[in-house]
């Protein structure tokens, strides 16, 4: 099977009529037939139902037709972009983000982004998991920045960029502040500070599985949409909360960061895109990614 076949194919279904299709694609209909019988022949199934005045599509050719059409699409943008790469010039990169990533690698990850490709424009959208990676699955998306990923969605593919170990935040006059390190345990008569479950399930629901198993059912003494919220929260001694550690850079002069040591917590952060979706400037940003990781790694 040749692609130049299902571009015949695609064009003959667009216009069910093999001479405008021909005139369109600037060839004889005598050898736009072969190609299109070839394609049939190779593929076991018949596309098109022809008569001497009229060309219909079979239902196996409408199924076929909805595929390449969506297939051709992503070569076509594919090819541009990297022409356009090659040329200097841009394009638009959408990526979504969980808003852990802007506390860690993002900020260095889209700023050396903006060097290497300064005609390209970048649109940030901040979302939580799973609308992620479904923006991701369906394109509205082109690559994510996620943390904590669960299990994987089928249909994308995921890069571990950098890992971190969790902290416990508490207000700065707190009197376990004093301790460099703590166990979830020790939190136990605590009030937590914790996101809503309908603001980020999957962290939830991890938060209190892990409290669980250290043997107590936490009181959630106030929930928040986000980490910015959360560590304002605890800077007012509303609560505790369970945090990644790039979180400590974070108004560090009201708000206590201590080692959560048992359980010995670590987060991974991923960067995830559609399978198929091998765009050439996909790569280049993965590859950013795993530079900026790296150098952040041993700094």
């Amino acid at each position: 099977m040749e692609l130049r076949q299902l571009r015949y194919f695609m064009k003959v279904a667009e216009t069910l009529h093999f001479g405008r299709a021909a005139e369109q694609l600037h060839m004889a209909q005598q050898p736009l037939s072969y190609q299109i019988k070839r394609l049939e022949d190779e593929i076991g199934v018949e596309l098109l139902k022809r008569t001497t005045r009229t060309v219909a599509l079979t239902s196996a050719g409408e199924a076929l037709l909805a595929d390449v059409q969506a297939g051709l699409g992503r070569i076509d943008r594919g090819v541009e972009i990297a022409q356009r790469i090659a040329r200097g010039e841009g394009g638009k990169l959408i990526i979504g983000y969980s808003s852990y990533s802007l506390y860690s690698v993002l900020p260095p990850i889209v700023r050396l982004f903006r060097e290497r490709f300064p005609h390209f424009e970048i649109v940030l959208l901040e979302l939580v998991s799973p609308e992620l990676e479904l923006k991701v699955l369906n394109e509205d998306v082109d690559i994510g920045f996620l943390m904590f990923p669960g299990a994987k969605m089928s249909g994308l593919a995921y890069e571990t960029i950098y890992r971190e170990s969790a902290a416990i935040a508490l207000p700065k006059n707190h009197p376990l502040a004093e301790r460099q390190s703590l166990s979830l345990r020790e939190l136990e008569n605590e009030k937590f500070v914790m996101y809503s479950r309908s603001a980020n399930r999957m962290i939830f629901d991890d938060f209190i599985s892990l409290c669980h198993l250290a043997g107590f059912s936490p009181v959630i003494n106030q929930e928040a949409a986000n980490e910015s919220a959360i560590i304002s929260l605890v800077a007012a001694g509303v609560g505790v909360s369970l945090v990644a550690s790039s979180i400590s850079r974070v108004r560090p002069d009201e708000v206590a960061y201590r080692r959560l040591i048992d359980p010995p917590l670590i987060s991974e952060a991923a960067v995830l895109w559609k399978e198929e979706k091998q765009l050439p400037i996909l790569q280049e940003i993965r590859q950013i990614a795993r530079e900026v990781t790296q150098r952040e790694g041993s700094d």
